[in-house]
């Protein structure tokens, strides 16, 4: 006999097998043990979570021989045949392929003709949301006074696109998600009688990956199954779904809250040297972010998805490291982010951007620099010392605060990347910016014409001066390259010094 995936043997075959949709479910045994059932449902909810097996069991219970409370007998001929896909009368119709006039019209015509074996003709469209207009159009002529043997029930994943003039006449069921307990006890029933050893662990990462689908988490179950056979850890699951250590992740963000930038590029280089796609890495920090947002507001009371009871000391001491408005801001970011990277596969610069972008939307506290209006007054193109007017290392400080400030308003990855430099002097029209060895990254990004622009138009708008951009790398603790030097004679030791 032919493996049958898990999320298909486990397919629920009777009302009281459902996961999760405890309302539902009893309206419907009570409307069909009492006769009272009507021409037409929509039910609406998130994928996997039992639209279309409560369809089917609805279908059976309305044509089965030995109905009892509303439950069908799943013995009767008329339940077998169901089950099989092989009952006339049972019609499942995937609005996605068929979503035209020509097919509705169709069924228009086939509705007409009584059932063949059992009591009811049931009509499952699912995806109905694809339909045309003029299909909707079409299917709400027929629906709104079919045949007395005829029911429609109509599924969708989108509620939103479905036309008001079709759900005023439809009865409707909203299918919500499956919480994390309920698909922990159904992945370990079907472990248990799978003869699968699953670590509590591994059982608590797939529940929270199938984001409340109990469908999608048999699906991953049987993935992991296939590849690593009937005893699976953490580190199964994590490999096999392409996933990024929690820990990893962790300590991601930490090095996000700390703007350490050159610490965040050498986590995403690992990452994806070990063969992490970007989306999934971008996927991962909105989770992440996401959990640290509601640990933030809500404490221990949070429904967190990716951290569990072991990683919340980690999040205590995060959450005092920034506030709601930037862990909003970065989280907008990141979820544009991995929703962008669906359609730029491996696009590996993107990722970095959107990563030195969140970097300084945590960490960053700039705002508009007091100085201002004294180093406009004072012009800085030699960065003299003349009475007064500030000293030189004050100047210098003043006028960088400025240009950061300026080429944030205009574009933040720009930002992102600047604020890790240096500013060492201006010489006539030539400005040195200095990036210590560790951000090359930073500075090689910087060099590029669009940021370049950026920074150049930045300082004009300042000094009202244009001027040409010498990027240099500078060594912590000697200065040996050759234009280092040259700044070094121009503006003295004091003004290129670095300050940790």
């Amino acid at each position: 006999m032919a493996y049958l995936a898990l999320y298909r043997a486990w397919r629920p075959q009777k009302f009281q097998d459902v996961v999760g949709q405890e309302q539902t479910v009893t309206a419907f045994k009570n409307a069909i043990a009492q006769g009272r059932t009507v021409h037409a449902y929509l039910f609406s909810g998130p994928r996997g979570t039992g639209k279309t097996s409560v369809a089917k069991i609805v279908a059976k219970a309305l044509n089965c021989l030995n109905v009892s409370g509303g439950e069908p007998c799943n013995e009767c001929s008329s339940c077998l045949d169901i089950n099989r896909g092989n009952f006339m009368d049972v019609v499942e119709i995937d609005a996605a392929s068929n979503r035209g006039i020509d097919e509705i019209r169709e069924l228009r015509e086939k509705v007409r003709i009584m059932p063949a074996q059992g009591n009811k003709k049931v009509y499952i469209i699912d995806e109905v949301h694809m339909l045309t207009t003029e299909a909707f159009n079409a299917l709400l002529k027929t629906i709104e006074e079919p045949p007395e043997s005829v029911i429609f029930i109509l599924a969708t994943t989108e509620m939103q696109k479905i036309p008001a003039t079709i759900v005023s006449r439809c009865q409707t069921y909203q299918f919500r998600r499956i919480t994390m307990a309920e698909i922990i006890t159904r992945l370990e029933q079907v472990a248990e009688s799978n003869g699968i050893h699953i670590s509590q662990d591994a059982v608590a990462i797939i529940a929270r990956r199938s984001n409340g689908g109990l469908r999608d988490a048999l699906s991953i179950m049987d993935q992991i199954y296939s590849y690593k056979g009937t005893v699976i850890q953490k580190e199964d699951v994590i490999e096999v779904l392409g996933l990024v250590d929690d820990i990893f992740m962790a300590d991601l963000i930490e090095a996000l809250l700390a703007h350490d930038s050159a610490r965040v590029m050498n986590m995403l280089d690992t990452a994806l040297d070990q063969g992490k796609e970007t989306q999934q890495i971008a996927r991962e920090s909105v989770i992440y972010l996401r959990d640290l947002l509601l640990y933030a507001l809500l404490g221990n009371k949070a429904d967190l998805i990716a951290a569990n009871q072991s990683h919340k000391d980690v999040l205590d001491k995060q959450k005092g490291k920034t506030n709601q408005e930037k862990m909003l801001m970065a989280l907008r970011k990141m979820m544009d982010t991995a929703d962008r990277l669906r359609f730029s596969e491996g696009n590996r610069v993107q990722l970095e951007i959107a990563f030195l972008e969140v970097c300084e939307i945590l960490s960053d506290n700039t705002t508009e620099p007091q100085s201002e209006v004294r180093l406009r007054e004072a012009p800085v193109e030699d960065s003299g010392v003349k009475k007064g007017r500030p000293k030189k290392t004050e100047a210098r400080e003043g006028l960088w605060k400025q240009i950061l400030y300026k080429v944030k308003e205009k574009r933040i990855p720009t930002h992102a990347l600047l604020s890790q430099g240096s500013l060492l002097g201006i010489k006539e029209n030539t400005m040195f910016i200095g990036y210590k060895k560790g951000y090359k990254f930073h500075k090689e990004r910087m060099e590029e014409q669009a940021n370049r622009e950026i920074l150049e138009t930045a300082i004009k708008e300042i000094i009202n001066q244009e001027m040409e951009i010498q990027f240099i790398f500078m060594e912590d603790e000697q200065y040996n390259d050759i234009v280092v030097k040259k700044a070094i004679e121009i503006f003295g030791e004091e003004v290129i010094e670095l300050k940790d």
